[in-house]
């Protein structure tokens, strides 16, 4: 992405977090003054807007009110797992609001593949905390330390059943190529090669061959959540 005198750039969190995701990130960037982190639909301090059924395309809308309302874009966005998703249909059908995409081991824009256990799984984990904390040690593989394992955990607790639901039940199913063909600005996909949740194989077919021009930039040594374990790579992803 461009380097900090650029557009403002807005962080998106993935499915069962918040803008405390970015935290890590946050604390390493130069310039973090005005950078905005909001909540997406059912999650964080939006959970209590979370409704059943609700869309990827109700999330981007949601998205689209927040970043209208700060007067401050158009925006660089980065976005992480569903984030991602969300992101892509909020910069093709609001262009005027996006000059970058930073995708973050992004949920592809066709069905996320997961088999049905792992989907029962997801589904089951809504406020259990032994259930949420064995999801969070199985995608990460960087140690989680106390403080972020703790984050995570209070931000699946408090997110909208519904749009839990709807994220594993809907959301992650949906097709949403045919509306990205119109998309223009600079796409980056960085992503792990030891992710156990979106794999690179996933990334290389689900995602950059459906966005031609799209930069992949592959790590190593973290799993899904590259924000909380490798952040000065995001950093890095953010200021070049």
């Amino acid at each position: 992405m461009s380097g900090p005198t650029a557009a403002p750039l807005a962080l998106v969190h993935g499915f069962g977090t918040s803008g405390r995701l970015w935290r890590r990130v946050l604390g390493q960037l130069a310039l973090r003054a005005g950078v905005l982190t909001p909540d997406l639909l059912g999650f964080g301090d939006a959970a209590d807007l979370g409704r059943a059924g609700q869309t990827t395309g109700d999330m981007a809308e949601h998205l689209a009110e927040v970043l209208r309302a700060s007067r401050a874009g158009p925006y660089r966005l980065a976005a992480h797992s569903m984030g991602g998703k969300v992101a892509l249909l909020l910069a093709a059908r609001h262009p005027a609001l996006v000059t970058e995409l930073l995708l973050i081991a992004p949920s592809p824009p066709g069905p996320e593949p997961m088999s049905d256990e792992d989907r029962a799984n997801l589904r089951a984990a809504w406020n259990d905390v032994a259930s949420l904390e064995k999801q969070y040690h199985h995608i990460a593989l960087q140690p989680l330390p106390e403080h972020d394992l703790r984050q995570l955990v209070s931000d699946g607790l408090r997110a909208s059943r519904a749009a839990w639901q709807a994220w594993t039940d809907v959301g992650s199913r949906e097709d949403l190529s045919g509306e990205l063909g119109a998309l223009t600005v600079p796409i980056t996909v960085l992503f792990s090669e030891d992710d156990p949740a979106i794999g690179p194989q996933t990334i290389r077919d689900g995602v950059l061959a459906k966005l031609p021009g799209a930069q992949g930039e592959p790590v190593d040594g973290s799993g899904h959540l590259i924000p909380l374990e490798l952040p000065q790579r995001v950093v890095d992803a953010l200021t070049k």
